[in-house]
């Protein structure tokens, strides 16, 4: 029998296991926790009462199943950390969580792969079909829970790492603005629930949780689309977690009853797809899809880390060099105007919540005795000063660069300082760093010494309050073994483009780092 009561309204009356009655052939009884994601707990609590009704048994005993809603994320943590209580069995919406336990010290069990399917999709009033995820995800208004803790959201990222064509630095040209917006969003939607209750914007969740969410008179007027490059699909695999073989063959009698017509009948009125994703009857769904190809173990666990460290909002000093060699032309531009624009462009790759200065540097440019000027203070890049944005703020004193070259390359003193400064305004909460832009090399005989500088940056390193340098080198005459060994003493990364004209994809590349 099972130990969570069904809801009245289905109408279903708990029958005792008649195996439990003396009618069978079992001797004692053995509970079978299944712990399962919420939206299929209906479905496995009904084919689980009907094998109970027919006399379930596993090894000789009556099986008792208790089939309880857990959220995968909890499941997963829990048996990573090698916590009591572990369920017999366990039904995630996705078989990526099963990468996700490496701390597991039992062997699971797949007995199914897939115990039912549903397709990722795009819900919203008056939604037009996308070409692209990547195009979903640009929006501004793209709305969903955390990918950490929620499959659906994770396969759309998967699904942007998918699409033909996609590069690395095309994924997080999406998911850096995306995951410090929401990240930082203190009103982002905690469940499907409220996805759907959200008056704008397109909600990414699965088409069986929209489902299920109209089954409740909510999102009713919800568009469902799926991009015009196909999807990711939940696939609810079915793990036994316990050894022996009891809890291995109540796996096997859920699953053949849930691949009989009876339990493919009960999954499809719930809203799940067949195995074949034959779209649901009556439109109830998003209609004929396309697959993506589902990424490995390692690409999952990639891009779920990296989507951990975008979530903390960035605060960055971006460092130019304005010596006069970066008036040099290459491809018809000179190297600060190729830098100014690079940088210009970058800027819509950060949340507002994002925090940004800005210096430039040459000998000198500062007063007699210092090689940097500031010319924005770090603030919000919403902030607003003198009746403009500190994004218009950034922007001014881009387009001013190519006015202020002159002299040599201060370099050295310029890094220090510049660590230094950030590292005097730190900000918990962020990832703070020095982006510095250079074509040449120290040209400053009043400054510190390369050696003194690499001995200063590390003596003065904090791990607690650590300031990464992230340094480009511009041009043949950048000093690329220098920057190398300022990185390396901050924790941080170079990048050279000896081409500048390539200096705009360089530099992006370079920010993304962070």
């Amino acid at each position: 029998m099972l130990c969570v009561a069904l809801p009245v309204a289905l109408g279903v009356q708990h029958v005792a296991n008649p195996t439990l009655l003396g009618l069978g052939g079992c001797s004692g009884s053995q509970t079978v926790s299944v712990a399962a994601a919420e939206e299929s707990v209906e479905v496995l609590r009904e084919v689980a009462l009907s094998l109970e009704e027919g006399g379930a048994e596993a090894d000789g005993r009556c099986v008792d199943y208790r089939v309880y809603a857990a959220d995968p994320s909890e499941v997963s943590r829990s048996l990573d950390a090698r916590a009591a209580g572990a369920p017999d069995l366990w039904v995630p919406d996705s078989a990526t969580w099963l990468e996700r336990i490496d701390g597991f010290e039992g062997q699971p069990t797949v007995v199914s792969r897939s115990l039912a399917r549903s397709p990722v999709v795009v819900a919203g009033r008056g939604l037009v079909r996308p070409e692209s995820w990547r195009e979903v995800l640009s929006r501004d208004d793209v709305r969903f829970v955390d990918p950490v803790r929620s499959s659906a959201p994770a396969a759309a990222l998967l699904a942007l790492k998918a699409e033909p064509g996609s590069t690395g630095a095309d994924v997080d040209s999406v998911m850096v603005p995306l995951a410090q917006r929401l990240g930082d969003d203190r009103d982002a939607p905690r469940d499907v629930t409220e996805l759907a209750l959200d008056p704008g914007g397109a909600a990414v969740l699965s088409e069986q949780q929209l489902l299920d969410l109209r089954a409740q008179g909510l999102g009713r007027d919800l568009d469902v689309r799926v991009p015009g490059t196909g999807t990711m699909v939940l696939d609810y695999p079915l793990v036994a977690l316990t050894e022996g073989s009891v809890g291995v063959e109540a796996a096997e009698q859920l699953a053949d009853r849930l691949g009989s017509p009876d339990g493919a009948e009960l999954l499809e009125v719930a809203g799940f797809r067949s195995a074949d994703l034959e779209p649901l009857p009556r439109d109830r769904g998003a209609g004929q899809l396309d697959l993506l190809r589902a990424p490995g173990a390692e690409a999952v666990a990639t891009t779920l880390r990296r989507w951990s460290v975008l979530t903390v909002p960035s605060r960055i000093l971006g460092v130019f060099d304005v010596s006069g060699s970066m008036d040099e032309v290459a491809g018809g531009r000179t190297r600060v105007s190729l830098a100014s624009e690079a940088s210009a462009a970058s800027m819509g790759m950060f949340a507002d919540q994002s925090q940004v200065g800005m210096w430039a540097f040459s000998v000198g440019l500062g007063g007699p005795d210092r090689d940097y000027r500031e010319l924005v203070p770090i603030r919000r890049l919403d902030a607003r000063v003198g009746g403009e944005s500190q994004r218009q703020a950034l922007g001014g004193a881009l387009a001013e660069l190519p006015g202020l070259t002159y002299g040599g390359t201060g370099l050295y003193d310029t890094t220090l300082a510049a660590v230094r400064a950030v590292r005097a305004g730190y900000d918990d909460e962020a990832v703070n760093s020095v982006v510095l832009l250079t074509d040449g090399r120290n040209e400053d005989p009043g400054s510190l010494a390369l050696p003194q500088l690499l001995h200063t940056l590390r003596a003065e390193r904090d791990p607690a309050r650590p300031v990464a340098v992230i340094a480009i080198g511009v041009g043949p005459d950048a000093d690329a073994e220098a920057l190398s060994r300022i990185v390396a003493a901050t924790g941080g990364r170079s990048y050279v483009a000896r081409n500048p004209a390539a200096m705009g994809k360089v530099f992006e590349t370079a920010l993304l780092s962070r």
